[in-house]
């Protein structure tokens, strides 16, 4: 199946949808030119009720970006739209730190939304204003809805993957490619953080960052070896509860222009799987046969450090 045939525009608004998921991204390179592989799964829950395999997690922003989504879905198509909004008007970045800087201001002006929200419906004024008016607000009320406000997170997970004109070291100007992760914590901590060569998000990330680690993956590595890299994380996590089946690669060149990987692909992949990927499902005979415990794999260490001791003391 190759589900990116089934339409990567839909913005999926639906209140209350979640996902626990993967998505990864990683830079490579094919014929000396840089590119990045897009993954996800399709899986989207709603509450505690079954998920569906119909879920797209990616988005397309403006200048030839991307996004890949997780966490509260409606909560991440707001991100995202705040993501269009800026992108779309962005002119061309003087360096590398400006545009660290222009990728942040998207999700701090939403995060302050999200604030001012809260603020409005719990004392019908603006955040601006309760600051303003703290000191006639009983006290009590005042530490607890700045300990609420302390404790709003986005909500929203994002790979925003892309390619932006930044000076080299001698001055000139090329095409490098970008992976930014927007994910908020307790503590706040890098909201918005850079990545160099892959970057992954979703439920199913503690498991698919050994398996990319594990095949030693770099921004040096083909586009084909990235590839199965990629789909072989993503086909590990799917052990972890609501990490969907289905999966879905794409592939960014600096030109904006994106490849979907074909059924060959996915075919080739799995056939890469099958021949050099971790064996997971094995026939309770064929497991039977490789896991048979004897008893010469394991001693008896007491008895091993007592007859240590007598040795000794002769």
């Amino acid at each position: 199946m190759n589900p990116a045939t089934l339409g990567s525009t839909h913005v999926d608004r639906v209140e209350g949808v979640s996902t626990l998921t993967v998505c990864i991204a990683a830079v490579c390179q094919q014929n000396d030119e840089k590119r990045i592989v897009l993954c996800s799964d399709w899986k989207g829950e709603i509450a505690n009720l079954a998920g569906s395999e119909t879920t797209d997690k990616l988005r397309f922003l403006p200048q030839g970006w991307m996004a890949l989504m997780a966490d509260t879905l409606s909560r991440a198509a707001e991100l995202v739209a705040a993501y269009e909004t800026h992108i779309r008007g962005l002119a061309s970045v003087a360096d590398e730190y400006a545009l660290f800087a222009e990728m942040k201001k998207p999700a701090q002006q939403h995060k302050e939304a999200m604030i001012d929200d809260y603020v409005r419906q719990t004392l019908g004024m603006s955040y601006s204003q309760f600051l303003a008016h703290a000191k006639s607000i009983p006290p009590e009320s005042a530490v607890k809805l700045l300990d609420d406000v302390a404790h709003i997170k986005l909500g929203a997970s994002l790979i925003l993957a892309g390619f932006a004109e930044t000076p080299d070291e001698n001055g000139r100007r090329e095409s490098t490619p970008y992976l930014f992760v927007v994910q908020d914590n307790d503590a706040h901590e890098d909201v918005v953080s850079v990545q160099d060569q892959y970057a992954v998000i979703g439920s199913g990330a503690y498991v698919a960052i050994p398996a990319i680690n594990q095949r030693e993956h770099d921004d040096q590595k083909s586009l084909m070896e990235t590839i199965y890299t990629l789909f072989e994380a993503k086909r590990l996590s799917q052990i972890v509860p609501g990490v969907g089946e289905d999966t879905s690669i794409d592939v960014m060149e600096p030109n904006g222009k994106l490849w979907s990987l074909s059924d060959a692909g996915y075919q080739r992949c799995e056939d890469l799987f099958r021949e050099i990927g971790p064996k997971l499902n094995l026939t309770d005979k064929r497991a039977a046969k490789l896991f048979e415990m004897k008893g010469e794999f394991l001693e008896d260490e007491e008895a091993e450090s007592l007859a240590a001791e007598q040795t000794a003391g002769h």
